[in-house]
């Protein structure tokens, strides 16, 4: 429970009640939260004061806003690992969330000079781009704007991409396997575009996800750049001890990784 505190400014002493009342379950999971007017009424203060409170709350994943729809409760974050790589279907049957996708766009395409050096690729060397926006029980979540190796990815550019996991497809109708990826991680804002595809107010605050796959051969299978919905997932990552790295390294954490520099 959060501590209220009397001294604190009036937005922050509702945003404290409110976080009580979430974290207590008097609003459960999905539930629709007061409107800006109601909460107006309960507090007796003004709506810019209450839009301070509320924001907190959103920003902080306890609420997300729903256009024509209003607010709700979603203070239980789908929790992903970025130290292991595991595909979305089965992020979200982990969960007991019902995975689906819907393809927004898929193409051949020669690969372009950027991803020519970051997949390793020659001149004339193909890419198959595919955008689609994941699901999770009928909610979007993720927009996935992905690069594949054609030459690995052709056995499955045919099959249903809506109702099946890529990584599942490939194991079952190819000899490929998947080896180490490497993911950067950062924030950004929504964009018309994110508004569009995630129904979400320009502004929502987003995490980007840069993901480079190298089969355990060698090739790089794909080269993705994936926005998530910070409201509804969040990531846990696991670092080295301070002793293991501090004769590298004036800080105990070091946040340049030199292996994700050819990803930003």
């Amino acid at each position: 429970m959060s501590s209220f505190s009397p001294n604190s400014p009036k937005y922050y002493q509702i945003y404290e009640r409110l976080l009580d009342r979430i974290r207590s379950g008097e609003y459960e999971e999905n539930d629709r939260f007061p409107s800006d007017t109601e909460l107006v009424d309960q507090f007796d203060v003004s709506r810019g004061t209450v839009r301070e409170a509320v924001k907190m709350l959103i920003d902080q994943g306890y609420l997300v806003r729903e256009q024509g729809k209003g607010t709700f409760v979603t203070y239980k974050k789908i929790k992903q690992n970025s130290d292991k790589l595991i595909g979305f279907s089965e992020l979200m049957k982990r969960n007991n969330i019902e995975p689906d996708a819907k393809v927004l766009h898929k193409e051949i395409i020669t690969a372009p000079e950027e991803l020519k050096e970051k997949m390793n690729l020659s001149d004339g060397d193909k890419l198959v781009f595919i955008i689609r926006v994941r699901y999770g029980d009928n909610l979007p979540l993720i927009i996935e704007r992905s690069y594949f190796n054609f030459t690995l990815f052709e056995p499955i550019y045919d099959k249903d991409l809506e109702t099946n996991s890529i990584y599942q497809l490939l194991y079952k109708h190819t000899d490929t396997q998947l080896g180490e990826a490497t993911q950067s991680i950062e924030a950004i804002n929504a964009g018309e575009a994110e508004q569009d595809m995630l129904n979400i107010p320009v502004g929502t605050p987003l995490l980007l996800l840069k993901r480079l796959i190298q089969t355990k051969s060698g090739d790089y299978f794909q080269y993705s750049e994936d926005v998530y919905r910070s409201d509804r997932i969040s990531f846990t990552t696991r670092t080295m001890s301070y002793d293991s790295t501090h004769s590298e390294t004036g800080l105990p954490l070091d946040i340049t990784d030199q292996r994700l520099q050819g990803l930003q």
